[in-house]
């Protein structure tokens, strides 16, 4: 069983990443939350400088997703444990159970915190990156750019009825200069991670129902029988040239689920 030092009311930087080919984490702290700093690399106080940070006691994360937060060390003489909760993946899902990920230890009465929080010191930048804000909300009315449709059946995974080919051509095209308002529908009995390369997106609704913490991502979960609505941020001019999108369940993926997009 993995360990994690943790003094008593000691503050950590985490990154935790999920690395994994196809199980979902729904992380808890036992008895703690997690103080969101950044997800998927992006921080939140990049596009929200009046919001830099948000609470929350669990966080969904999707295969190849990222996050950053601050956590704190849970009473003298307290047990906790990082685990991941029972995750619904749907009908023709895999099993996804609770588990435990790592106990927190605290340090012994003879070891001083002050040696603990050395090998844990990082020096950060508190100060956000400069940002222009944009207003999304008039994305959010317009209908869908594009549509992306997961589905699958006993020959393999599809998106928009085709199966990724290294030689196919791109299934769609976007300008740099661009936002782009996208929909990802989800057609099957399961759940299914979008990702997409080089970019970033507001999820804002999942159902098309607002969601109560829209987040700047690069992997969202896509509900059984659901979709997702999404704003792309297309206009950074290193984004050139040839990318994909896909579902990032690692069997999905290299069964098809997986298109190309030109970015012009």
């Amino acid at each position: 069983m993995t360990t994690l030092p943790l003094a008593p009311n000691e503050r950590q930087f985490w990154r935790i990443v999920n690395a994994s080919a196809d199980r979902y984490l729904d992380l808890q702290l036992d008895g703690q939350t997690f103080e969101i700093v950044a997800l998927d690399g992006m921080p939140l106080a990049y596009h929200e400088p009046k919001s830099p940070t948000r609470i929350t006691n669990h966080l969904l994360l999707a295969p190849a997703g990222r996050l950053e937060a601050i956590v704190t060390g849970p009473g003298p003489g307290t047990h906790s444990a990082l685990r991941t909760l029972c995750v619904d993946t749907g009908p023709d899902g895999d099993p996804n159970p609770e588990m435990v990920l790592a106990d927190l230890v605290q340090p012994g009465s003879g070891q001083p915190l002050s040696h603990v929080a050395s090998k844990q010191a990082h020096a950060v930048d508190h100060r956000p990156p400069v940002y222009k804000p944009i207003d999304v909300e008039p994305l959010k009315k317009t209908a869908p750019d594009f549509i992306v449709t997961f589905t699958e059946d006993k020959n393999g995974f599809y998106i928009n009825g085709r199966k990724f080919a290294p030689d196919a051509s791109p299934m769609m095209s976007a300008r740099v200069v661009s936002y782009q308002h996208w929909r990802i529908v989800n057609q099957t009995a399961e759940l299914h991670p979008f990702h997409i390369h080089q970019v970033h997106f507001l999820a804002y609704a999942e159902n098309a129902v607002p969601l109560a913490h829209p987040a700047w991502l690069d992997t969202v979960n896509v509900p059984y029988r659901g979709s997702i609505d999404v704003i792309l941020d297309f206009t950074d001019p290193v984004i050139k040239s040839m990318s994909v999108f896909h579902c990032h369940l690692l069997n999905h993926e290299d069964k098809g689920m997986m298109a190309k997009i030109l970015f012009k």
